[in-house]
């Protein structure tokens, strides 16, 4: 094909056009073709293809939505610095629902069907659970953005790559905070999908190791929408604490279920939701003084983060929460890791990720021989009069944390 183009050009040189035209004409229109000649081939290369599903609907559609902005925005960006190894970057986008059964069958399409190099994990770490066999089968780097429970790297794949902090340490932060302020006796509620019941039963694990009482730990069923039992009984033990391990909807549910029986523990702390201004939006003044997890925020001031701060304001409208910034550091990460590997052999990709130490906007990547991410480092934050404040680790915090 590049032969044929060739020929065609230089037959349209030879021909009688351009002896037509005046000598600066035909210098001009010599510059253009050279141009065009020596451009075509870099414009020509296939992309590099990375392939994920999102429950763009469904009950994770925010967070997965967020997710995709993330993503798309460093598609942009990095196709703006000449891609991959001087080929462009396509991210394959695809809704599965929030369905655990169609993500399967998305990231065989994506595999087999869409020939895509290399995979983004799913929003939730049910789905991802769901998908990292159909990985591991076809060898398939896969970088997770979307999921933190500890069993997903408990189970022995090789592709199965974390971006963030896993579950298991994300409430140590809200535990020494309790430690400092003499707030010992804590009720932990959870839902009953992956992520919820690791974040839950290792909560359980360091408040014991930090001397703090637990005094009750409940399951409940993912959905369940009137978490006012669960309030009441809280209340009635005399807990100092309540700790809600869920997704946004929990946090939600539990923040009505605590205004209608008229009370509030000392400390309020629920996972995921808080972090993002979603929450704020439909608790309203509710929202106040509830702690939260968040795994990145502009105010930490990692390389590129304010940067990519006020570009995904101008773009897409909105703040960005942590979800939108895993995602785009997931792209770092597989940006560098390509680099480092030379090629976008699997293989040879696979092994740079595992050895990778490297700095992206939600702070430092690297990861154990399981996968499983141990540098980056998580955040407590809190609402306090309409705003989100960082309130540990106490080297950037932006407010004391009230109690």
């Amino acid at each position: 094909m590049l032969t044929d183009l060739y020929s065609i050009r230089f037959g349209f040189l030879h021909s009688g056009v351009l002896k037509s035209l005046n000598r600066w004409k035909r210098i001009a229109l010599l510059l253009i073709i050279a141009m065009f000649v020596f451009q075509t081939p870099c414009m020509a290369e296939k992309p590099i293809k990375i392939g994920v599903s999102l429950g763009l609907t469904g009950r994770f559609a925010v967070m997965a939505d967020a997710l995709n902005k993330g993503f798309k925005l460093w598609e942009q960006n990095v196709n703006n610095e000449n891609g991959i190894l001087g080929r462009p970057v396509r991210v394959v986008v695809k809704d599965d629902q929030s369905d655990p059964e169609h993500a399967v069958s998305i990231y065989r399409e994506l595999i087999i069907n869409e020939h895509v190099d290399f995979l983004f994990a799913p929003y939730s770490s049910l789905i991802t659970a769901a998908v990292l066999p159909i990985v591991e089968e076809h060898n398939m780097p896969t970088l997770i953005a979307g999921a933190a429970a500890d069993r997903l790297w408990e189970k022995g794949y090789r592709n199965a790559i974390g971006v963030y902090t896993p579950a298991s340490k994300f409430t140590i932060g809200f535990l020494e905070l309790l430690v400092l302020n003499e707030l010992d006796r804590i009720t932990v509620v959870y839902a009953d999908d992956p992520f919820s019941v690791d974040l839950a039963v290792n909560a359980k694990k360091w408040a014991k190791r930090f001397g703090l009482n637990i005094v009750d730990f409940e399951r409940f069923k993912k959905g369940t929408l009137n978490l006012e039992p669960l309030a009441l009984k809280t209340k009635e033990n005399n807990s100092q604490v309540l700790m809600v391990c869920g997704h946004m909807n929990e946090a939600i549910n539990m923040s009505k279920a605590l205004k209608k029986i008229g009370w509030r523990p000392k400390a309020f702390y629920a996972s995921v939701g808080p972090a993002l201004q979603g929450f704020y939006d439909r608790c309203g003044p509710d929202a106040e003084s509830v702690f939260g997890t968040s795994l990145w925020e502009p105010k930490a001031n990692y390389p590129g983060a304010k940067k990519f701060n006020h570009q995904f304001i101008k773009t897409y409208g909105e703040a960005p929460g942590y979800h939108a910034g895993l995602a785009y550091a997931a792209g770092q990460v597989l940006k560098k890791a390509v680099g480092k590997a030379g090629s976008i052999n699997k293989d040879k990709v696979r092994d740079a990720l595992f050895h990778l130490d490297t700095m992206t906007i939600i702070g430092r990547f690297g990861v154990d021989k399981t996968g499983k991410q141990v540098r980056q480092h998580t955040f407590i934050i809190q609402w306090q009069n309409g705003r989100k404040e960082l309130v540990w680790p106490n080297q950037i915090k932006t407010a004391k944390p009230l109690f």
